[in-house]
């Protein structure tokens, strides 16, 4: 059983995954000046480009993803996944959109990738307090939806690991091995910790849903003295 301070530990890393990126100015520079060279690499050899997905993505939401002036297409956070998340991410395009509207802040996709087998979406902006949480929730969906659809085609999957690689993936594009679940804790995400003293901790878990791209809340865990 894990002691408190550690439950505490691994939440925080969890919680930290949305925000990590957001005032990396030297970051975002570098990846500015890397993404205009391959823009100007695309305008030299137009008659090789091929759109896809991402493109089209990109052009649907100039106002989430900020595109550089001169190639409409080519943005900072263009997606580095497979196919089979375009779906999720199109529909959380659509409902960031609709929430950072509503609340007339600012927006904008720092970046977008796989990472540990599941989807990343990274954001910088001002929004109300309000929109913000909206604006989590839904990438918190997003994410979690990820979790359970293969990257290559987007039909359902489950967690695989391949030597060093970790990858969601359906039966039909599967490699290597399922990584195994702790019975209870399938499609499971922690969305709260409450500390009770400094030696009880309260852990609220959700479920996602994939039927209805929702979560639902199921028992929490009690770590320490209370449990």
């Amino acid at each position: 059983m894990q002691a408190a301070g550690e439950v505490m530990n691994d939440y925080k890393k969890i919680r930290l995954r949305n925000h990590e990126l957001r005032l990396r100015p030297a970051h975002t520079l570098a990846r500015h000046m890397e993404i205009r060279s391959r823009s100007e690499s695309r305008s030299s050899s137009v008659a090789h480009i091929v759109r896809d997905w991402r493109t089209d993505l990109i052009e649907a939401h100039p106002d989430l993803f900020h595109p550089l002036p001169d190639d409409p297409g080519v943005a900072q956070a263009s997606p580095e996944c497979g196919e089979g998340w375009q779906d999720l991410l199109e529909r959380a395009c659509a409902r960031i959109r609709a929430a950072v509207q509503a609340d007339g802040g600012t927006f904008k996709f720092t970046q977008i990738k796989e990472k540990y087998g599941t989807a990343r979406l990274y954001w910088e902006g001002t929004l109300s307090p309000e929109a913000d949480a909206r604006v989590e929730e839904i990438i918190d969906l997003a994410e979690a939806r990820s979790a359970c659809t293969c990257e290559v085609c987007g039909a359902e999957g489950r967690l695989h690991r391949a030597g060093g690689w970790l990858m969601t993936r359906c039966a039909a594009h599967a490699q290597g091995h399922p990584v195994p679940e702790k019975p209870g804790w399938e499609n499971v995400t922690i969305s709260h910790v409450v500390a009770r003293g400094t030696k009880t901790v309260i852990v609220k878990r959700r479920r996602y849903v994939r039927e209805t791209d929702s979560f639902v809340e199921i028992d929490p865990l009690i770590i320490g003295e209370g449990g």
